[in-house]
């Protein structure tokens, strides 16, 4: 108890702090310490990417659905999209898509059209 109230002299006080300050540092405590604040990142990172809300949109595996959705991001209307399917079938293509995907193929595919109608008509 007398050691508790004792007013310490400031040599008295360096002396424990420098004591204190030579204890060699153990490194699998350091190693331990640097896996654990690892671990914590990780797992925040992985948290974090986990409630993405930008995350990749599900694929889509139906053609019809897909088609669906390209012509309505593309602003094609029902119409133009309706033409899109009668030129592909007439140049026996299996899926409208390749028609806006390649504009070769659709440039071509118009001007077999118009070459048939100038033929009937004539």
């Amino acid at each position: 108890m007398m050691n508790i109230l004792a007013n310490p002299s400031a040599d008295q006080v360096f002396q424990s702090m420098s004591d204190s300050m030579s204890v060699a540092v153990n490194p699998l405590h350091v190693i331990g310490v640097i896996a654990l604040l690892v671990g914590v990142v990780a797992a925040l990172a992985f948290a974090a990417r986990r409630r993405d809300p930008r995350q990749k949109p599900k694929a889509i595996n139906n053609p019809a659905r897909l088609l669906r959705d390209v012509a309505r991001q593309a602003g094609l209307k029902p119409a133009e999209l309706k033409q899109l399917k009668q030129l592909a079938a007439e140049q026996g293509i299996s899926n409208p898509l390749v028609l806006l995907l390649c504009p070769s193929v659709l440039k071509k595919a118009v001007e077999a059209r118009q070459t048939a109608r100038a033929g009937v008509r004539k």
